[in-house]
């Protein structure tokens, strides 16, 4: 026997299941290809992996055959034939990505390599469960591709962030608690109705922070924590450059993180960060200081449109307004404080900053640093970065598609070698 079956297969281990998966070859030499900062050749990728070069050869054959890589670069010699780099073809098919919000939908198609090519938004209300909201996303969806001239059979698979705890094996959500009536929804069967390729679900912060990781930072900071402070306020977990989930798939929710005040939470429970320092908790502090006339900025809106919302506080920063900009500066300080304990527990490289509130720029940004250097240890912060999303609203759709064909590279275990992914 050849000696490319000494390595036909590696074992990956499913993180939430805990079962063994046979992964092949051919989808470890693709994901290899496809994290590369430059298009590899043959005797590379062999030399990363520790195979022959002619066991490498067989499983490029493959997926060049199957139009999954193509030649990028003929690369300098080194005293023989001008080797060939390889790299993901980016037309091989279309990714839909969905991120689902509590007011707002946004849909995009990508290509192979989570390049977003179109995307749609659209508002929507979640509370109105499942069954309504659903549809609405199906139909955006079949517009977006017919709008386009896109063949859905062409669609390779169907990638959903949802903003709330996801059962990532079953693709279910987990007693959400801003998605009432969505608990144990069988989100995957829904798509299954109207598209034949897989569907995979996950939280939206995981998604986003896979989208940072993967293109944002092109795979060069393996341990960082995505925080998205929006609405509510959650983290994605990248861990020695793998997505971290956890034993049941909710690692990152520092949302209820509880922070010591009387404050209620829509989860029920009191004194949570984002019933604090979230999107909606400073709207609603804001009118409170309206209210009671604090603010003849703030007051003046609510009397004028008898509410207060992100954007009037967004404005009201850069009129400088003393009780805006304070209010911005109270949350960034309670979410830094939160941030440090999770530095001194994990010490990641990097920190990234995302959602609706890191538009709020430096004022804010700079609240946060402060709360986390006050709180950490020195040598946790020796290197630590705390920067802004470099994707910035594109992370959660551009991750939801990089997941997605993650998932469909690890459950291509077939073999033969007339078929791959399809």
């Amino acid at each position: 026997m050849d000696s490319v079956y000494d390595f036909h297969y590696l074992y990956w281990k499913n993180d939430e299941s805990g079962e063994i998966t046979v992964l092949s070859m051919t989808a470890r030499v693709l994901q290899l290809i496809r994290k590369a900062k430059f298009p590899p050749s043959k005797a590379g990728i062999a030399s990363e992996l520790g195979v022959s070069l002619s066991a490498v050869s067989v499983h490029i054959d493959r997926l060049m055959q199957q139009q999954l890589v193509i030649v990028s670069h003929v690369g300098n010699s080194s005293g023989g034939r001008k080797p060939k780099q390889y790299a993901i073809n980016n037309n091989y098919g279309w990714i839909v990505s969905i991120e689902l919000g509590t007011s707002c939908t946004q849909v995009a198609i990508t290509d192979f390599v989570c390049n977003i090519l179109i995307s749609k938004s659209s508002i929507n209300d979640i509370n109105q469960g499942p069954d309504v909201v659903l549809p609405h996303v199906c139909q955006l969806v079949e517009e977006l591709l017919s709008e386009n001239s896109i063949d859905p059979k062409k669609v390779k698979g169907i990638g959903i962030g949802i903003p709330g705890p996801v059962d990532f094996h079953m693709g279910t959500p987990i007693a959400p608690p801003i998605m009432p009536g969505w608990d144990q929804y069988p989100i995957r069967e829904f798509w299954a109705k109207h598209y034949e390729c897989p569907c995979y679900v996950d939280n939206d912060v995981n998604n986003m922070a896979l989208g940072e990781h993967a293109k944002g930072l092109n795979f060069e900071v393996d341990n960082l924590i995505y925080i998205e402070i929006g609405t509510g306020i959650g983290s994605g977990v990248i861990y020695d450059g793998k997505l971290y989930r956890g034993s049941t798939g909710s690692a990152g929710d520092i949302g209820h993180f509880d922070v010591g005040n009387d404050v209620v939470c829509w989860c029920g429970n009191k004194g949570c960060l984002e019933a604090n320092a979230g999107g909606r908790a400073v709207v609603k502090h804001a009118s409170q200081y309206a209210l009671a006339g604090k603010s003849d900025y703030l007051s003046g809106i609510l009397t004028r449109n008898g509410q207060l919302t992100i954007q009037d506080l967004e404005e009201g920063l850069l009129k400088l307004d003393p009780v805006t900009v304070e209010l911005i500066r109270q949350s960034g300080t309670t979410i830094g404080r939160v941030i440090a304990s999770i530095v001194n527990f994990a010490n990641p490289s990097l920190i990234c900053i995302g959602g609706r509130l890191s538009e709020f720029g430096d004022i804010f940004l700079a609240a946060i640093r402060q709360g986390v250097y006050q709180r950490s240890m020195p040598l946790a912060t020796r290197n630590l970065m705390i920067n802004k999303s470099i994707l910035g609203k594109q992370a959660g759709l551009v991750g939801g598609a990089y997941m997605t064909i993650d998932q469909l590279i690890m459950g291509a275990t077939n073999e033969e070698i007339d078929s791959y992914l399809d």
